[in-house]
């Protein structure tokens, strides 16, 4: 692109490209449409399924027809049962004659007739509709053109095939990875493409990675186009098939996409889906990758159950062997550690950018976003802000020093924790006088712990500080004190039953009361076999200290906070230099006791005189649908969580932070909030028949009283709303991209947006809506810079950390925030990724020497940016979306407290964390997750000690996670 045909300015690169009529061609796709009728007998065929199963949340198996049509047709079929649009589309015509016998067998199989009694001349009523039903040929490009000032108006079918083309298309041409390498790729039947020939492996050889990257055709915000999202992953190939979920398969013949298939079964017995072998040997076609698949898995199932055998004699068992996948590559199903580690870093990304508008050419028109003129809040801990001339003389004066690190850094950094100052103001502000902070602890090690960290933090001389058990250490005068008491029976892992009593025997004042406001930080550590063992027929998660005593705080009004004192060996921690987890720890403590410092007011601070948005109230809320476990019935669990940032009356007075939750709803103070809600179970299921739509009117009916008491707490402060565009916009109908310049009487929905039906004084100004999902926001790839200059060149930069305003065809603009991960730009990073992609990665070298020593770059993770779409919907007057989209990107750069971003603004994580710190939650994702093993591995574990210590054996454990808040940032920090 030339200098002429933008504006001066940054812009955003990204993997987002409008999908238009020029880009897609002639690109046809053969589609059935479904009427009443037939949706009726399919209903009826689910409801039988689910009778034969005696499972409601049984469905009716479509994938032995999905899976045997697409073995007949090459690839490229997808089936939507779904009421609203049925329809079957394919990429192939398909026969009728074929369909009717497929739908045929796939009925009767399902209802557990034997394949060889099926009458294949007396289909059921509902294959003779789906085989009668007429076969429409779709030109893509007719149902791409554009009406000015609207949403996408494309058919539901579009967006489930377009890629299927367009990933052909692209692996048409090899990709130039380097300027000596190409790469040779492969569509799959998602529509997604493989570098299927070019895997990656570990460097002891025996464990494969595959580069992936998906197509998705998704909507934006006032963009008429619909706009392809280009999104590249690690996908990494497991040594066993019978514990995956997923396997690729290569077919027999030229030009067939790679197969995506569903493994069917428990874990351990996985295998290809039975029916639809039976259904393809019935109609005798090829289905010799299918059989591959299932031989596989009877050679697997027999290895583990010769295994298990050979364990209980006492003899070696046999092992998985470490060999090239062949033609079924079976998909690791969990994050588990891995020699090939995960993400394709910058460099492939940025490459993949240079392929697709390569092969598209000028139809390839990406979606354009300006840098925004702003400045990010200097957080702590960033590097002193010195003028160019203080930097000069620092410089000189370290280069004439004998001993110049003695000088520390040239630009120092600040610390994070808040003035002693600052958190009495907003203790005082909550209306009490004096903070305590009680220790609960039952290992020397760890209360030492918490004593340094105090010390470090409140500038104190540890000498005498370690006062007698109850004794009261002052921290900060009479106004912040800290006691610390001994209690290994309320603390340490064992049954619920007790705790309250030994808690009340410790004699620690826990309660806030008389002025003072109480907080704890407790010991605590994860439960082991060995303490299972001493409690037989008690589970492990039911032996756990943490959630027990949080849930006995949470009663008293306590916000609580933990940190672990040994590991799952037994083995005592002994920090470094920087007790880390410790001062997280209390850090996080800080943030459950709703403390906020001068570092929110600055972030809050407008750019400009206009919209006050230091004059209004920042509210987050956080939707989670709690899914059922095993042997729970009942519609699934709605969780909602809240928080007020609220700005204080005087100018220069402190803010405060409220709370509120589904199960407490009334707003609290946020140290009170937190804790009413850690005391309360979450919501059981009533049993009722309600319709999705009902269930989630009822979440919105919710959050809007919430709104409501909320403008009766503010007592005329106006007021802004950040939800979460994924969780939230089944509730409200108005945040959804079809519906943008819509009104509430177009939408389905009970509540078009939070607070619309309340009265005009008491709605939200605005309601900002943010989404971090990585497939549904554009993935940064870099920066060009367009300067006045004549004859100029662009300017390119690798990296962006910065606002970027979306151009939009109509209606109020979206923001896209860059993020840099902490692990590829933070202190010691190594950048993999930057300059060269994984097939380039670096190999480890040895040395006695240690400057000489490398680790190897495959088995590392490589980073890319990460991007928070943020959408302002303005509710009154005289509302700029500009400066709420500018406040959120402060409140996600300027954290409560932390050194790094968060990726929701402050309100709302808030909000998220009292969800994630409550006793109930179930990590389906976990923050930290323990090291565990690869399912099936020990009977696939091979390779020499030296191969294992190297990182290339097969004990693959898994990564260990981290968000953004503090407390779970590192290890031992529970």
């Amino acid at each position: 692109m030339t200098q002429q045909d933008r504006e001066p300015g940054k812009y955003l690169n990204t993997l987002a490209f409008r999908c238009t009529p020029e880009l897609v061609g002639d690109a046809a796709v053969h589609v059935r449409h479904f009427d009443e009728a037939t949706w009726k007998l399919w209903d009826d065929f689910d409801r039988l399924c689910k009778k034969k199963f005696r499972n409601d949340a049984a469905q009716a198996p479509y994938s032995i027809a999905t899976t045997v049509l697409n073995m007949t047709s090459g690839g490229f079929v997808y089936f939507e049962p779904d009421r609203r649009a049925p329809f079957l589309a394919s990429l192939q015509p398909l026969d009728d004659k074929l369909l009717r016998r497929v739908f045929t067998l796939a009925y009767h199989l399902a209802l557990g007739q034997d394949v060889s009694t099926i009458d294949l001349t007396a289909p059921p009523e509902l294959a003779k509709r789906f085989a009668g039903t007429p076969e429409h040929t779709y030109s893509l490009a007719a149902y791409l053109q554009t009406t000015k000032n609207t949403q996408p108006t494309a058919p539901n079918w579009l967006y489930r095939t377009v890629a299927w083309q367009l990933s052909q298309q692209l692996a048409t041409e090899p990709w130039a990875i380097s300027d000596s390498r190409t790469v040779k790729l492969q569509s799959d039947t998602t529509g997604g493409l493989v570098a299927f020939d070019d895997p990656w492996t570990n460097e002891q050889g025996g464990r494969y990675a595959l580069s992936r990257t998906a197509l998705n055709l998704k909507t934006l915000p006032n963009v008429s186009n619909p706009v392809l999202l280009l999104t590249s992953r690690v996908t990494r190939i497991s040594s066993s098939l019978v514990f995956s979920n997923t396997a690729l398969a290569e077919q027999p013949g030229q030009n067939h996409p790679l197969l995506e298939v569903t493994l069917n079964g428990r874990g351990g017995a996985r295998t290809i889906n039975r029916l639809a072998l039976q259904a393809l040997g019935r109609l005798e076609m090829d289905y010799s990758v299918l059989r591959a698949i299932d031989e596989r898995s009877q050679a697997e199932q027999k290895l583990l159950a010769e295994a298990a055998k050979a364990k209980a004699e006492g003899k070696e068992p046999p092992r998985f062997a470490s060999e090239h996948p062949g033609q079924v590559w079976p998909i690791l199903p969990k994050n588990f550690s891995f020699p090939v580690g995960t993400g394709p870093g910058m460099q492939h990304l940025r490459l993949l950018h240079q392929h697709f508008t390569k092969v598209f050419d000028t139809d390839a028109v990406p979606l354009e976003a300006r840098e925004v003129r702003m400045s990010l809040p200097h957080r702590p801990t960033d590097p002193e802000n010195i003028s160019k001339t203080e930097y000069l003389r620092r410089k000189a004066e370290r280069e004439a020093h004998p001993e110049p690190k003695t000088l520390g850094p040239i630009r120092k950094r600040g610390t994070l924790f808040p003035t002693p100052e600052s958190i009495f103001a907003s203790v005082e502000a909550a209306g009490f006088k004096k903070l305590r902070i009680v220790c609960l602890w039952y290992q020397d090690d760890t209360r030492l712990r918490m004593l340094d960290t105090f010390c470090k933090s409140f500038d104190l001389n540890p000498e005498g500080l370690d006062r007698e058990n109850g004794q009261e250490l002052r921290l900060h005068g009479d106004q912040i004190v800290a006691e610390f008491h001994r209690a290994p029976d309320f603390l340490k892992p064992g049954p619920s039953g007790g705790r309250r009593d030994a808690l009340a025997a410790t004699g620690a004042p826990i309660r806030s009361q008389n002025g003072v406001l109480v907080a704890a930080w407790c010991e605590t550590e994860i439960p082991t076999s060995a303490v299972a063992e001493e409690y037989a027929g008690i589970s492990l998660d039911d032996l756990d200290a943490k959630p027990q005593t949080r849930n006995i705080f949470g009663d008293l009004g306590v916000p609580s906070q933990y940190l672990r004192g040994q590991d799952e060996k037994g083995v005592v921690f002994k920090p470094k230099a920087k007790d880390h987890p410790a001062e997280m720890a209390l850090l996080d403590l800080y943030r459950s006791l709703g403390i906020v410092d001068d570092r929110i007011a600055d972030a809050l601070r407008p750019e400009k005189a206009g919209y006050p948005v230091d004059r209004i109230a920042h509210v987050g809320i956080y939707v989670r649908q709690q899914n059922r476990r095993k042997g729970e019935f009942g519609q699934p669990k709605v969780v909602i969580t809240a928080s007020a940032l609220v700005p204080p009356q005087a100018t220069g007075g402190t803010w405060t932070m409220l709370g509120w939750s589904s199960t407490r709803p009334e707003w609290q103070p946020y140290h009170f909030a937190q804790p009413a809600f850690h005391a309360s179970a979450y919501p059981e299921g009533t049993g009722d028949k309600k319709t999705y739509r009902q269930r989630w009117d009822d979440a919105a009916e919710t959050v809007e009283r919430a709104l409501a008491d909320l403008a009766d707490e503010l007592d005329g402060t106006p007021y802004v709303v950040t939800v979460d565009e994924l969780a939230s916009r089944r509730m409200w109908d108005g945040l959804q991209n079809m519906r943008q310049g819509g009104s509430p009487g177009d939408g389905n929905s009970r509540y078009w947006l939070p607070g619309t039906t309340l009265d005009r004084d008491d709605r939200p100004q605005a309601v900002i809506r943010i989404n971090i999902e990585s497939e549904e926001v554009p993935q940064p790839v870099s920066t060009t810079r367009f300067v006045k200059a004549k004859d100029s060149e662009p300017v390119e930069q690798d990296t962006a950390t910065t606002l970027y305003q979306l151009t939009m065809d109509f209606g109020a603009p979206a923001w896209i925030l860059c993020n840099v991960p902490r692990a590829f730009d933070g202190d010691g990073a190594g950048r993999l990724g930057s300059k060269y992609t994984r097939w380039d990665a670096k190999a480890s070298v040895f040395s006695d020497k240690k400057e000489d020593r490398r680790k190897g770059e495959m088995s590392q993770n490589w980073y890319s940016m990460t991007a928070s779409e943020i959408y302002p919907l303005a509710c009154a007057a005289g509302v700029s979306e500009e400066a709420l989209a500018i406040t959120t990107a402060k409140l996600c750069h300027q954290s409560q407290f932390w050194d790094g971003r968060s990726r929701y603004p402050l309100p709302l994580h808030a909000a998220k964390q009292m969800d994630l710190d409550h006793p109930q939650y179930r990590r389906t994702a976990a923050p930290e997750e323990k090291l565990s093993l690869e399912l099936g591995i020990e009977v696939a574990a091979e390779g020499t000690e030296e191969q294992k210590r190297q990182g290339g054996g097969f004990a693959e454990l898994r990564n260990t996670q981290t968000l953004s808040n503090p407390a779970h940032s590192a290890e031992d920090v529970r």
